[in-house]
């Protein structure tokens, strides 16, 4: 079963009473205690390593927020590198897989099989640009903060974090391990020690008035990598231009290590009960200074899932430090069960966290996010 997060607004702007009974309906089920899904298999814990992407290029578009600039992997791009592969057809092929070749916006949910990871949602522009305008006034006290992305999918928050917070240390999770290699992954290298460049990289830098997207040419900065002044002597003197896998491998070590992004980032996949597990497992309970999660709440069944793993990551108040959760959400899913009403509720009755709305979009179609904080701690 796949869905997409449309909305129902009327032509006026107001919302449909499908909504607002959605709601309704939300409420009283998780009063009913129907708050968790366990019926089908999920994904297990997987811990992902940093590797640079088995391709040639990677094609970026730039993302503006409050005057900072964001590089993020084209869709097409990771379609192409799935056709390259020749997985489109594979029927072993994951649903993330399975999804790109049937939806070129890579918006279909299915549930338990793929979470629209691959797909940038409004509501993590929102957390952008949240994080941009309060940075200092949520790190203070902090010299080496630890931040979680729950549902990281295309990481633009986190990408914002991993560019102006040096100190920062950063765990970036998603239900889809395919979704951590071919999107969240290519994104950080994007931003990181592969970051589009004028110098000499190869990369081809393409601007209009008000887009800007780059092909990242990986393999030449490879072969400078490997050879420096003496690529054009040594690749032109062979029969094969091609790097063999062992230089392939010792350049992309040596392009990684060009900056201290494997120090700084860990990535994760899987459900998020398996998660939490082990995060306990591996004695990592209340690590985290700050939670980020964007769209994750609109399915009431995942609620109950979801706050586990938030009361097993979130690190315990410590002198002026005020560790936080924030959720960016749409205030109503329309033709869904969640929404951020029902998610208060189900966190009050909890009584785990204190939980408040700290910003609104303010338009019809709105859009909010939440801030927890430990309650009587």
């Amino acid at each position: 079963m796949s869905f997409k997060f449309n909305f129902g607004v009327d032509d006026d702007g107001d919302c449909t009473l499908s909504a607002v009974d959605s709601i309704e309906a939300g409420v009283e089920a998780l009063s009913c205690g129907e708050t968790d899904d366990t019926s089908s298999t999920v994904a297990p814990y997987e811990c992902i390593p940093l590797t640079i992407p088995h391709v040639s290029s990677i094609v970026v578009d730039a993302i503006y927020c409050k005057g900072h600039r964001l590089w993020k992997r084209q869709i097409d791009d990771v379609q192409f590198q799935i056709a390259q592969q020749d997985l489109m057809d594979d029927s072993t092929a994951s649903a993330v897989r399975q999804a790109m070749a049937t939806d070129s916006t890579a918006t279909d949910v299915i549930k338990n099989e793929y979470e629209g990871g691959l797909k940038t949602w409004e509501c993590s522009m929102d957390l952008l640009a949240y994080l941009a305008d309060n940075q200092n006034k949520i790190f203070t006290g902090y010299e080496h903060p630890r931040v979680l992305d729950i549902g990281c999918g295309t990481a633009l928050p986190s990408l914002y974090l991993l560019a102006n917070v040096p100190n920062a240390k950063l765990c970036l999770q998603d239900y889809n391990k395919d979704v951590i290699e071919l999107i969240t992954i290519p994104n950080v290298l994007a931003n990181t020690a592969l970051a589009p460049s004028t110098a000499n990289t190869g990369d081809d830098l393409q601007s209009t008035s008000d887009t800007e997207s780059c092909d990242i040419d990986i393999d030449f900065r490879r072969t400078q990598t490997l050879f420096g002044e003496d690529t054009d002597k040594i690749i032109g003197e062979r029969e094969f231009p091609e790097l063999t896998p062992k230089e392939a491998h010792e350049a992309d070590t040596r392009l990684l290590q060009s900056t201290d992004i494997q120090q700084r980032c860990e990535f994760v996949s899987g459900d998020w009960a398996n998660f939490e597990t082990s995060l306990r497992s591996q004695g990592r309970e209340h690590t985290f200074d700050l939670v980020l999660t964007s769209e994750t709440i609109y399915d009431t069944s995942s609620y109950k899932r979801l706050h586990d793993l938030l009361a097993c990551a979130l690190a315990k108040p410590e002198d002026d430090k005020v560790p936080m959760v924030l959720v960016a959400a749409k205030s109503i899913y329309f033709g869904l069960s969640g929404s951020v009403l029902s998610f208060e509720q189900y966190v009050r009755t909890r009584g785990v966290f204190d939980v408040e709305s700290i910003w609104q979009s303010g338009d019809s179609m709105s859009r909010e996010i939440l801030r927890m904080t430990w309650r009587n701690v």
